[in-house]
Formats: structure tokens, sequence, C-alpha cells
């Protein structure tokens, strides 16, 4: 029970996080440049922010030897299926006539 209320924290404090920078950067492009309307800043502001935080952990979670010239980065992304693989057909048998 706690764990989840603690996620959902979590999860709380990060939107509330990017919308507020997306609302200031939203509020700087709409001084900057008039034409851009205050919700398309934020939204943009948004989405920028979302997509700087994603490529920062991405980066973060590189080590050293990934970096190393000559070596074969390992995938960071593992795909994992929730379902298996589909059934398969069972051939019918034929009974002889």
């Amino acid at each position: 029970m706690w764990s989840v209320l603690g996620a959902f924290v979590i999860y709380l404090l990060i939107k509330v996080f990017l919308l507020v920078v997306g609302l200031g950067v939203g509020f700087l492009l709409h001084w900057l440049i008039p034409a851009i309307n205050v919700g398309m800043g934020v939204l943009i502001g948004v989405i920028a922010t979302g997509y700087s935080l994603f490529f920062f952990g991405r980066l973060s979670t590189l080590r050293d030897a990934d970096l190393i010239e000559g070596t074969e980065p390992e995938p960071i992304d593992r795909m994992i299926y929730l379902l298996g693989p589909p059934p398969r057909r069972r051939r019918s048998k034929r009974k002889p006539s």
C-alpha cells in the first residue's frame, strides 16, 4: 500500500516539475516571440523538458566501457514480451477411408 502511494507521489512530483518548467518556457517563448500562444509554448516546453530528461537518463545509464572506441556497446533496452508466442497449429490426423 505504502509503496504504491510513494510511487504515485513521485509520479505527481515529476508531473508538477514538468508542468512548471513547461509553463516557464511557454511564457519565455511568448515573451520572445509574441506570435507563439502561451498554450503552445507550454506544450513545447513540456515536450522539450521531457525529452531532455529522457535522454539525460539514457546517458547516465551508460557505462565507461561503452564509451571506449572500438568496443560494441551492449544494448540497454531489451524487449520484454508480456504475452507468450501464439499457439502452434495442430495438425489434424486424417482417418483412412
